[in-house]
């Protein structure tokens, strides 16, 4: 059970982490070495060793160097503890006399994620690190507040937020923007296809860019028959999920999706270099539905874990989720 009386917010990379960004670097390095021999003789080897060595040491510099920051927020004070790889531990204590406000901020990427910013009395901003649960930062914001004896901060603009009636996985469906980005696939092909056209028209054209042509061609033409598929919105109420989506005519699409109807909530990974995950619902019918993609596997699992929550399910052997009676909620 969580601790009311503290919160523990956390930044940094853990030991393993740093071992195989470690690892990773001089691997790099190594590999990068016999090839700087090639430099004196001004050959593009030799000068992509030298990129590859400093992006090595870089790396082997943030994997030695990235300091841990912990703060433990308690009644009336903030512990903040900086601490370097075979550094010594700073400590610094913050005192809610000290303090003038606290506001919520959103980082600005593709991951939705929260920090605290404090004021201080003295005009200083002071930024905590990220909020551990997106769907409970308003809950968490509000506890920090009541632990530091200040204002309630302005809620933030967040979709996931389990204090939302329905959270929001993707954007509102939004025919005129799809219609956009098929403007755009179009513009692109017609643009890649000027040689294939100029080789035609000197009869130049080979069998082989025929091929490579025809190609593009069918990659074009399968983009722009699913990229009405690919654009989806899902909102989660209690007992259901609602999915908007367009038909493959480009027409508004909406499905609702009841708790009895789900066998499983599952967390896959949704692109590439593991940083972005999609939710999976698997239905009693054997049907599969992927959520919109999400950053970041705990954001992913917070989220699952809410829908779960929102749906009545009942966790059972981690990922799937069997349905709970309404009866037997608590």
């Amino acid at each position: 059970m969580a601790n009311e009386n503290e919160v523990r917010l956390r930044k940094g990379t853990s030991l393993n982490e740093r071992l195989v960004l470690a690892g990773i670097a001089v691997i790099l390095c190594l590999i990068a070495l016999p090839g700087l021999a090639h430099l004196a003789n001004d050959q593009w080897l030799g000068i992509a060793a030298l990129f590859a060595l400093l992006f090595g040491c870089l790396l082997l510099g943030a994997a030695l160097f990235d300091r841990n920051v912990v703060w433990i927020i308690t009644p009336g004070e903030i512990l903040i503890g900086e601490q370097r790889p075979f550094g010594k531990l700073h400590r610094r204590l913050i005192r809610n006399d000290e303090l003038s406000g606290m506001r919520l901020r959103r980082s600005i990427g593709k991951s939705v994620e929260f920090s605290i910013v404090f004021e201080t009395e003295s005009g200083n901003l002071i930024t905590s690190p990220p909020l551990p649960d997106v769907t409970q930062v308003h809950e968490t914001a509000v506890r920090i507040s009541r632990l530091l004896r200040l204002p309630d901060p302005e809620p933030a603009e967040n979709p996931l937020d389990a204090v939302n009636a329905g959270i929001r996985l993707g954007k509102p469906v939004n025919p005129k923007r799809v219609q956009r980005r098929k403007v755009i696939i179009v513009l692109l092909a017609c643009v890649l296809s000027i040689p294939f056209i100029h080789a035609l028209w000197n009869d130049t054209l080979s069998p082989f860019g025929t091929a490579v042509w025809s190609l593009g061609a069918i990659v074009a033409f399968v983009l722009l028959r699913s990229l009405n598929r690919m654009s989806a919105c899902w909102i989660v109420h209690d007992g259901a999920i609602r999915i908007e989506r367009l038909s493959w005519k480009g027409t508004a699409e909406v499905e609702t999706i009841g708790g009895d109807d789900v066998e499983a909530v599952e967390v896959e990974s949704g692109g590439r270099k593991d940083s972005l995950y999609v939710i999976t619902i698997r239905l009693r019918t054997g049907k599969k539905i992927r959520s919109p993609a999400l950053a970041g596997k705990d954001q992913t699992r917070a989220v699952q874990a809410e829908i779960i929550r929102r749906l009545g399910l009942n966790p059972s052997g981690g990922q799937a989720c069997t349905p709970v009676p309404r009866g037997m909620q608590v």
